[in-house]
């Protein structure tokens, strides 16, 4: 009981010391750094309208209005932490924004809103519009305009053309009347061809034949003839400069071929003396293996003939030794023999 009463006595003591330990580290301060930071609210007097963003560290779209953002110190004040065009954070907007920038915001939404709706539908654009694209796409579609018309009248005339041919009587069905009808009709068609083409030579500065006097008629007669000189000179030049075109192609081909004939001759001959080479070195090779041969072979018979020798030695030393001891036995019987006798 005792016990319990001393733990009982202990515990807000102990709980005390555990709380001062646990939660008495210093707390950060709340008191504003001395660190300058920029006004969150816009000015009031004069009211708050600029024209742009004072800001190098990042660009404001043309549908957004300046006033959204916060006024600058200067145009490279420091938005944030590596935060710029140039910079890890991308979105240094964030730290161009006032208090009020989200009401900006909504209001330049709105009236955005409100123009696409009374532009039935259309999204509208701050931007100004280039007249210069808008004439130049004009022009382009009236150049097209006059080339489609002038392919339909081509289509239209020789459309024309073949109904015409087909609704005309084959020469050999004509009599003689409606012969003669037609060749006039010709006749009149190429004379009125004539008469055009003259016109048109006439309109471009020139005179029909018929019309010269003898000394223009002969200055024009030179004046052809001189053209076709001409044409004839410069006909001749270029059969001249081909014809040096072709020797130059042809030299460069045989210098081409003799180039190749030189390499070729080059490489053969490479490839015979690698030949040779390799020749005189399988010889050698060869020679070397054959050296080696008859040498072991030598070694070999000076090897067996040492046997031979030896063990002919063997033999003769092992046959004396033999006859030695039969000597001496034949001896040794002979004094026993001896001994025998005397007794």
């Amino acid at each position: 009981m005792s016990l319990k009463m001393t733990r009982s006595f202990k515990r807000p003591y102990l709980a005390q010391a555990l709380i001062s330990r646990l939660y008495g580290n210093k707390k950060n301060s709340n008191k504003p750094s001395n660190t300058p930071r920029p006004p969150k609210d816009p000015p009031d007097e004069p009211p708050y309208k600029p024209e742009c963003v004072g800001h190098e560290g990042f660009d404001v779209p043309k549908f957004v209005s300046p006033s959204s953002f916060r006024q600058f110190s200067g145009p490279d004040e420091k938005l944030g932490p590596g935060a710029g065009k140039d910079q890890a954070y991308k979105n240094a907007q964030y730290f161009g924004y006032h208090r009020f920038s989200f009401m900006e915001l909504l209001k330049q939404a709105t009236v955005l809103r409100d123009k696409r709706k009374s532009d039935a539908g259309i999204q509208a654009s701050l931007e100004v519009d280039e007249d210069q694209e808008v004439d130049d796409d004009l022009q382009s579609m009236k150049n097209l305009e006059k080339e489609c018309e002038q392919i339909l009248q081509k289509q239209a005339k020789e459309q024309e053309e073949k109904c015409k041919k087909a609704q005309e009587k084959p020469l050999e069905d004509m009599n003689e009347e409606e012969l003669e009808a037609w060749c006039q009709k010709k006749e009149a068609l190429i004379k009125e061809k004539e008469k055009k083409d003259k016109e048109v030579e006439v309109s471009k500065g020139g005179k029909a034949l018929e019309s010269m006097s003898s000394e223009e008629l002969a200055e024009w007669c030179k004046q052809k003839e001189a053209e076709i000189k001409k044409k004839e000179e410069q006909k001749n030049l270029n059969a001249e400069l081909k014809k040096k075109e072709e020797a130059l192609m042809k030299m460069c081909e045989e210098a081409e071929q003799k180039r190749k004939c030189v390499e070729e001759q080059v490489k053969k001959e490479c490839q015979e003396k690698e030949e040779k080479a390799k020749k005189e070195k399988c010889a050698e090779a060869e020679k070397k293996a054959c050296g080696e041969a008859e040498l072991k072979k030598k070694c070999e018979e000076a090897e067996l003939k040492k046997k031979c020798e030896e063990e002919a030695l063997k033999k003769k030393c092992e046959e004396e030794a033999l006859k030695k001891k039969c000597q001496e036995e034949a001896t040794k019987n002979k004094c026993e023999d001896k001994k025998d006798k005397d007794k």
